[in-house]
């Protein structure tokens, strides 16, 4: 696990973990359906996962546009089980999809590099 992207080293971790957070939403809908931050959630990674198939990178708006990690902060508070496992893979999704880093820097990166100091 590399800090600041916890399970996300590479390009094909992050398709990884976002078809699972979509998964685990799309679950979640099916049980509450008007459920509003599990919709909106699954919207932005609707759009995450269309902004960069087919090897695209997002755009620099496209990665500001993205605040999963902020929905989880706000509307999954004390999580538990499945839901907590959703608010992880939303922070590091959402830590990795604005930095749009290379496989190189994400496998390499840590807490450190990202320190406001």
């Amino acid at each position: 696990m590399a800090g600041e992207y916890g399970e996300i080293d590479s390009r094909a971790d992050y398709h990884r973990v976002l078809g699972e957070a979509a998964t685990v939403v799309t679950h979640m809908l099916a049980r509450t359906p008007d459920n509003a931050p599990m919709q909106r959630i699954n919207k932005q990674l609707a759009a995450m996962k269309r902004w960069t198939d087919n090897g695209r990178a997002p755009s620099e708006s496209e990665r500001r546009n993205i605040d999963v990690g902020l929905i989880a902060v706000r509307e999954l508070s004390e999580p538990t089980g499945e839901v907590s496992d959703l608010a992880q893979k939303l922070f590091v999704l959402n830590n990795y999809f604005e930095d749009w880093p290379t496989d190189a820097e994400a496998a390499n990166a840590t807490d450190d590099d990202f320190d406001d100091d």
